[in-house]
């Protein structure tokens, strides 16, 4: 069975900030295109499988059931519902970035 995928309006932001940077501030769309290329790839891969990620490896976001994707620079955090079959995108992260307050 194939999980739906739920993009938060966070989620959605934090991409459009990041493709943003990558095409415009670096003056570079092609690593913008690889990017989502990538992030498509990671959708494709938490509908089949959700659980072949790692866990967070704070405390607190593991005991919460938070996942994390690392991709190029980058962090994408989510969590599975197994009740409803779905994996939630919740935030991207720089990968630099102290995401642990954020979430």
């Amino acid at each position: 069975m194939m999980y739906e995928i739920n993009i938060s309006e966070l989620a959605h932001h934090d991409l459009d900030r990041i493709v943003s940077y990558l095409a415009v501030n670096l003056s570079s769309p092609i690593a913008a295109a690889n990017f989502l290329d990538e992030i498509e790839k990671c959708y494709e891969n938490l509908q089949h499988n959700p659980y072949m990620y790692a866990k967070c490896q704070n405390m607190r976001l593991e005991k919460e059931g938070y996942r994390k994707i690392p991709i190029k620079n980058y962090i994408l955090v989510y969590k599975i519902n197994e009740k409803t079959k779905t994996a939630s995108i919740l935030r991207f992260f720089y990968g630099a970035q102290d995401y642990l307050e954020l979430i």
